[in-house]
């Protein structure tokens, strides 16, 4: 027989469970809000795009964790890589991170260009955040320097001799946040082989 206590105990349990759940997806689930400004403001002007999946297996996974120093996310089963084009020739490649920033999610935008050593940054943008250094933390000054920076780049945020500085004082947790969706995403391009392809195909 079900008491009101029992009722509220299995109420309250499964309330949890949903947050429990929903506060591991917003980890790193990210859309790609405004695709046709950013592809006109990133490449130089209009574009197409298509979206790829790539599932990662366990071995996967446990090539990226090792070369980030850190565990993926519980969501991130899967990332999604959208190659852009001008025609029917890839220009480049843009990804979509929710990292956590000290006040929230930070969205973050990354566009990659192919180079002699691999994928690099071409340009990074945060298309939502709540952080009360939001304007620099969108600056010019703080994102444009990941441009040039690959997969195997030193992605640590310091106000000493890195090359990667915060965005403004009392920033550091919610710029470490933004390198460290930059850096993920780049291993995970790396990994999974995205690389250029025609779009035909």
């Amino acid at each position: 027989m079900k008491t009101a206590g029992s009722s509220l105990r299995n109420w309250w349990l499964g309330s949890s469970l949903v947050l429990v759940l929903a506060g591991s997806a917003s980890a790193s689930l990210c859309v790609w809000r405004n695709p046709d400004s950013d592809i006109a403001g990133i490449f130089g002007s209009s574009g197409t795009y298509k979206t790829v999946f790539k599932d990662i297996s366990d071995d996967v996974a446990t090539r990226i964790e090792k070369r980030l120093g850190f565990s993926l996310d519980a969501d991130e089963t899967q990332f999604k890589f959208f190659p852009v084009y001008k025609g029917k020739k890839q220009v480049g490649t843009v990804m979509t991170h929710a990292g956590k920033g000290q006040f929230g999610a930070i969205e973050v935008v990354v566009a990659v260009v192919p180079s002699d050593s691999g994928a690099v940054v071409k340009e990074v943008r945060i298309q939502r955040d709540r952080e009360k250094a939001k304007a620099a933390l969108r600056s010019d000054k703080f994102l444009s320097q990941f441009k040039g920076m690959g997969a195997n780049d030193e992605f640590l945020m310091s106000n000493d001799q890195s090359r990667l500085k915060p965005a403004a004082k009392g920033a550091e947790k919610a710029s470490q946040a933004v390198a460290n969706a930059v850096r993920k995403l780049l291993v995970a391009y790396d990994e999974l082989g995205v690389g250029q392809e025609k779009a035909g195909k």
